[in-house]
């Protein structure tokens, strides 16, 4: 039995570092931009993710991707 995966969505998150809490440890906040077209390249989502960063208030600490898939067998 063959399973067939299909990207179905596609997502930005997008982290920031938002200061240090009591502890002296660093804290985090994320965004999610979804809809993305599932065929975008990992170049270009990085380039948005970037374009948007330098709009925020606090310094990017990462960028991810998050691509959902559909698993069916033939």
């Amino acid at each position: 039995m063959a399973v067939i995966s299909t990207k179905v969505s596609s997502a930005l998150k997008l982290t920031m570092k938002v200061g240090v809490d009591i502890n002296g440890k660093d804290k985090f906040a994320t965004k999610i931009l979804g809809n993305l077209k599932v065929a975008a390249l990992d170049a270009d989502i990085f380039a948005i993710g970037q374009a948007i960063s330098n709009m925020k208030t606090y310094p990017l600490f990462g960028l991810d991707r998050q691509d959902q898939f559909s698993l069916v067998t033939e």
